[in-house]
C-alpha cells in the first residue's frame, strides 16, 4: 500500500475527516498539471485521482514504467482513460508517430480527457476518444458512480457508490476494428474489476498483437463482484501469450508472478496489484 493509499483509506477513513480533506484538496487543485512532457487537465471535482496527480503521488511506479517502455511508434489502447494521463504520456513521447485510442464511458471524466487529448495531440488523427465501456458484449450497462473518487466508477453496485449512469458497451475487438486498429503494442486496462470482460472481448486484438505490453490492475474483489474468477483471469492472460510480472516500487520494477495463488491470497479485500504482461520481441529490452 502506497503512502497516498494509506492516508486515504486508513487515516482519512472516518467520513467527516475524509470530506474535510476532499474539500481542501478540491480548493487547491490547479486546472492542469505537467507529468514530464505531458499536460494533464484535471477534474476539479475529483480530489482522489486529480488530487494525487496535482501532488505528484499518483501511480509513480506505473508512470515510470510507461515512460521507460513506451515507444514513439506504438499504438496505445487506453481502457479506462479517466482524465487521460497515459494517453497524454503517449502523445507527448518525443517523435510520437503512433496512435492512441482512449476509452472512457464516464461523461464527466471524458470532458477532461478531451481537454487533455487536445493539449497533447500534435498531429490530426493521432488520438481518438471512444465513449464506450469495453466489455465482452454489446449493449447498455449501468455505470455505478463514486462521488468522492471519479476513478472508482464500476459496472456493479457497491456500498461506496451512489447514483448510476447508463453507458454503451462493446467489445474491444469491435471498437478497435471500427477504428482501423488490427494490433496494439501497449494496452492499459484499469476498470475497477471489469478487466476480465475487457480481455475476453479483446482476445482477438490481443491474440493478433505478437509484440505487446499489457498494464492491468489485478483486484480479486472487483473481479469477483464483476462475475469473474481471479485465477481464471490470470490463466486467460497466460493463454494469450503474456508472461506476467508484478509492477512494484516507485521506479516501476518488475517481479515475475511465480505463484498466482499466492498473489490472489495477498490481494484480498481492498488490496490489489499492478500487473504487466509481456509478449514478443518488443519486450527484449525490458528487464524484470
Amino acid at each position: 500500500m502506497s503512502v497516498a493509499q494509506f492516508v486515504y483509506t486508513v487515516l482519512l477513513k472516518p467520513r467527516p475527516l475524509r470530506l474535510a480533506a476532499n474539500a481542501a484538496i478540491r480548493a487547491l487543485l490547479p486546472r492542469q498539471v505537467r507529468v514530464g512532457e505531458a499536460l494533464v487537465c484535471l477534474n476539479p471535482h475529483d480530489p482522489v485521482i486529480s488530487g494525487a496527480l496535482a501532488f505528484g503521488v499518483y501511480e509513480r511506479g506505473e508512470i515510470a514504467f510507461f515512460r521507460s517502455h513506451f515507444r514513439a511508434g506504438m499504438t496505445l489502447i487506453d481502457v479506462g482513460a479517466n482524465v487521460g494521463l497515459y494517453s497524454a504520456l503517449a502523445l507527448s513521447t518525443p517523435g510520437f508517430h503512433g496512435r492512441v485510442l482512449a476509452l472512457e464511458p464516464h461523461a464527466e471524466s471524458r470532458r477532461y480527457l478531451e481537454k487533455t487529448i487536445e493539449a497533447n495531440a500534435r498531429a490530426p488523427g493521432a488520438a481518438q476518444i471512444v465513449a464506450l465501456a469495453a466489455s465482452d458484449r454489446t449493449g447498455m450497462l449501468a455505470l455505478y458512480q463514486n462521488p468522492e473518487n471519479k476513478g472508482d466508477n464500476r459496472l456493479y453496485p457497491d456500498p461506496l457508490l451512489q447514483g448510476e449512469e447508463h453507458v454503451g458497451a462493446d467489445t474491444l475487438d469491435n471498437i478497435c476494428r471500427g477504428a482501423g486498429i488490427a494490433s496494439a503494442q501497449f494496452v492499459k486496462i484499469d476498470v475497477q474489476g471489469a478487466e476480465a470482460q475487457v480481455v475476453r472481448g479483446g482476445a482477438g486484438l490481443l491474440g493478433a498483437s505478437p509484440q505487446c505490453v499489457l498494464m492491468t490492475e489485478f483486484w480479486p474483489y472487483g473481479l469477483a463482484r464483476c462475475g469473474a474468477d481471479p485465477a481464471d483471469y490470470l490463466e486467460m492472460l497466460g493463454a494469450l501469450g503474456f508472461r506476467l510480472y508484478e509492477l512494484t516500487g516507485s521506479r516501476g520494477n518488475l517481479e515475475p508472478v511465480s505463484s498466482p495463488r499466492a498473489l490472489i491470497e495477498r490481494t484480498q479485500g481492498r488490496r490489489y496489484a499492478n500487473l504487466v504482461g509481456l509478449k514478443g520481441a518488443v519486450n527484449s529490452g525490458i528487464q524484470a
